[in-house]
């Protein structure tokens, strides 16, 4: 690393020698040099990013950036992508083309390039987006695939008042799976870290000069940070941001994650030294603003207390009034609200309560009635989402639910089932019950339909395998082009035809264990087709497997129309709370040997049953029932550990039943929110294939009612186990073929996802009898069987073999 970068060396020359020195400085090293700048000068480098068309917040934004700009000389107002797409409903009903005004008028001086900006495809945002700018836009990390060249602008001069400053830019990699494959066709995404300090290379050897030096990337941290400090982060790109990005860089701004953080950080290489850092959320709800002073020896160092986030929320739009820019910028968003009202008004439905995604801890709680509800009051409908993408919803259970009866209601499907598929970062606004203007409560009008499914992708039908719809839920843990897993964990919807369990701790490709659909077993032979948006067809979301679909046919219809033509068909529409999903775990095997005096009890890790969504219910405990073999229960409660809350169930009973016979465990949650899951766990005989001492050897025959006590130890367990004492007579396989689970190849990260090490050994819940435990048998249910240890015995394979190498079947219904 650089302890004195040239172009600091440089800097300083041109403060302390004179120009002569400069000149000869420049000779030993042509690097961009302070062209206009003395000491004491400030300059104020104002940002934003992922605005997204919000111009429901346009006059707050443009109040708070000329109020800005106008308290400083020298300034420059910067974007960091993703400016349109994805946009409000007053900019997308008119391509967004209000929005590239508003900035254009407001002054944006430069932008990175963001993936939203590629929606339409890269003509389109070389063509019309371009054409509309009045700014640049910058991406050093696009090049063409067959020549290594730049496809767009790497950096651009930007002229500061009296301060000149360089901007270069660059997108995330993620695009590539963000946007549709084909409109990103012959572009390579590289590194935004090695290609901005690439870029810094080529611009200081053009013997081109500026003062200040700015890398905007659309890409960003994981997590917020409170203000002054560095945010929460799992995101290996972020720390190559903070860490690698060329120590000659001033300042650094992020986009794309959303998230909230401004913090100086230290220089590389530089001891003593820092350099700001930020995020402004999204949607215009913040100004970033860094203020810069030049040393007397040549750096340009932040002032104190001069890197801030400016909530726009606080604007005076009244002191605003009769300015010049802010009148041009308040006539842009007028005109665009006015259209846009008058579009969109039409009522197209109506709901019963919230129909929201799904709200992580930050932004939401369980109230007093345990029910799920925003820590803060929501003043902003249209730009106000939870938008935790690593968990199932209630939205996008009821957007898959669409497509599936669209294509069936249209005869558009085939003889074979139809699945719907959604995306969550497809999801972009909730559906609130509460009326936002004249409409009324429970009303959907035609802009709030489109704001939920603003990306005008048109729905887009295929065939696949059983096998592949199951390496499709496998994909929900993402994996890059060349398959390698990343950290995240999109939670994609299926329509509720489609039922399914996992094991959140298995290894990448081996999570998924069972699979019904319509009530079956998914035939890993058959066709099922599948309707989705367009781009996740080509690849998008990392969805590979679906790119291989065969006969994809496009309807021509929009995502969003379908859905207008859902809402219409199914007034006081509710949101379903139900898990068409559930993660079940061996948390502990168990272990009976009589010859070693062990006999410790299994116990099933249960979670998933929880539904994030506003309005949903909190769930207390779980309940597991063996009908007439007993049942089980445990607190539904945070693993701290986890980041997630589950039901560790002890199975306390022995199931003692004859060779063959399928035990029904019925899973339900308390409160009822509608999902009920049954396990099917076959009998298990014993380590010589017989039944156990204990048991009567009759088949057919029903054990005994019993309290354990001394007799012999007697259990059945799961199908297909061997394990310790167990013979050669394991029942059943997996419909999956799973392997072995170990490790989550998925990773921590924001997302939440479930790791476990398989040499950990996850700590029991302890009820201070100094016995594993996770609840108790009702005293008033009949206990059948003599004793729980060989079943434990049994369930000790499952630990080792991982559920889907069990052959455990599960059977899962909704009520």
């Amino acid at each position: 690393m650089i302890d004195t970068p040239a172009r600091r060396f440089a800097r300083s020359a041109s403060v302390g020698l004179g120009a002569v020195a400069l000149v000869a400085a420049s000779a030993a090293a042509p690097f961009g040099a302070a062209v206009a700048a003395d000491p004491g000068d400030e300059v104020n480098l104002l940002s934003f990013n992922d605005f997204h068309g919000a111009l429901d917040a346009g006059n707050a934004f443009a109040c708070t950036a000329v109020t800005a700009r106008s308290q400083h000389e020298n300034s420059a107002l910067l974007s960091a992508g993703d400016n349109v797409g994805g946009s409000a409903f007053a900019s997308a009903v008119a391509n967004d083309e209000p929005t590239l005004d508003l900035l254009g008028a407001l002054g944006v001086d430069a932008s990175a390039i963001g993936n939203h900006e590629y929606d339409q495809g890269q003509e389109d945002l070389n063509g019309r987006i371009s054409d509309s700018a009045d700014f640049p836009y910058l991406a050093a990390n696009v090049v063409e695939k067959e020549t290594g060249e730049h496809a767009q602008q790497p950096y651009s001069m930007v002229d500061a008042g009296e301060v000149k400053v360089a901007v270069v830019g660059a997108v995330t990699t993620k695009t590539v799976s963000k946007v549709s494959p084909a409109k990103i066709e012959g572009l390579q995404f590289l590194d935004p870290v090695d290609s901005v300090n690439d870029a810094i290379e080529e611009l200081d050897a053009s013997g081109e000069e500026y003062d200040v030096l700015v890398a905007s990337y659309h890409e960003g941290a994981s997590g917020n940070g409170a203000p002054g400090e560095a945010p929460a982060n799992s995101d290996p790109v972020f720390d190559k941001i903070v860490s690698e990005t060329s120590p000659e860089v001033d300042a650094i701004f992020n986009g794309d994650s959303h998230q909230t953080y401004a913090y100086n950080a230290p220089v590389p290489g530089q001891d003593g030294e820092v350099r700001p850092i930020m995020q402004t959320g999204a949607n215009g709800a913040n100004l970033g603003s860094v203020i810069l002073a030049l040393g007397e020896d040549g750096d340009w160092d932040v002032t104190e207390g001069g890197t801030e986030l400016i909530p726009t929320e606080n604007a005076d739009l009244a002191s605003c009034e009769g300015d010049e820019t802010y009148q041009e910028a308040s006539t842009i968003v007028a005109d665009a609200l006015e259209n846009a009202e008058e579009e969109g008004s039409e009522p197209v439905g109506t709901i019963a309560d919230d129909i929201t995604t799904s709200w992580g801890s930050s932004v939401a709680e369980y109230d007093g009635e345990g029910v799920r509800r925003t820590q803060d009051p929501v003043s902003d409908q249209a730009n106000t989402k939870g938008d935790d993408r690593s968990r199932h919803s209630a939205a996008g259970d009821m957007l898959a639910d669409s497509m599936k009866w669209w294509l069936e209601d249209e005869g558009a499907g085939s003889e074979h089932e139809v699945i719907g598929w959604m995306n969550p970062g497809g999801i972009r606004a909730e559906l609130w019950y509460d009326a936002a203007g004249e409409d009324g409560d429970g009303v959907v009008t035609y802009a709030e339909a489109n704001s939920m499914v603003p990306f005008g992708n048109t729905l887009n039908s295929g065939e696949v395998t059983g096998a592949q719809f199951i390496q499709m839920l496998e994909e929900q843990w993402q994996r890059d082009e060349q398959g390698a897993p990343t950290s995240e964990f999109l939670a994609f919807s299926v329509s509720n035809n489609v039922e399914y369990t996992f094991d959140s701790t298995g290894e990448m490709d081996e999570h998924i264990t069972e699979v019904r659909i319509g009530g079956e077993p998914i035939d890993p032979e058959g066709t099922y087709t599948i309707v989705t948006a367009s781009f996740l067809f080509e690849g998008g979301d990392n969805m590979w497997t679906l790119s291989e679909a065969a006969d994809v046919r496009d309807s021509g219809v929009l995502d969003r129309d379908a859905f207008i033509e859902y809402l219409e068909a199914n007034s006081d529409l509710a949101p379903d709370y139900s898990q068409r999903q559930l993660d079940l775990q061996v948390l502990d095997g168990g272990e009976d040997d009589a010859v070693a005096g062990t006999d410790r009890d299994a116990v099933l890790r249960i979670g998933g049953l929880d539904s994030l969504s506003l309005g949903a219910p909190q769930i207390e405990k779980v309940v597991v029932d063996a009908g007439e073999y007993g049942t089980f229960e445990a607190p539904y409660e945070m693993v701290e550990d986890q980041g997630r809350a589950y039901a560790d169930v002890t199975l306390t009973d022995g199931l003692c039943v004859p060779e063959g016979t399928d035990v029904p465990l019925s899973i339900t949650a308390i409160p009822d929110a509608g999902t009920e899951i049954t396990a099917d766990l076959p009998s298990f005989t014993g380590s010589s294939g017989e039944m156990p001492d204990g048991c009567s050897g009759d088949e057919g025959a029903t054990p005994p009612p019993s309290d354990g006590g001394d007799e012999a130890d007697v259990s059945q367990g799961e199908d297909g186990q061997g394990g310790d004492g167990q013979g050669d007579g394991s029942e059943g396989e997996d419909p999956q073929g799973g392997a072995d689970q170990g490790d989550d190849a998925q990773g921590g990260g924001s997302q939440g996802d479930i790791a476990q090490e398989d040499d950990t050994e996850a700590p029991p819940v302890d009820d201070g009898t100094g016995e594993p435990t996770a609840g108790d048998t009702p005293s008033d249910l009949a206990r059948t069987g003599a004793d729980v240890a060989p079943y434990v015995v049994a369930i000790g394979f499952l630990a080792l073999a991982g559920i889907g190498a069990l052959g455990l079947r599960h059977r899962l219904t909704h009520r």
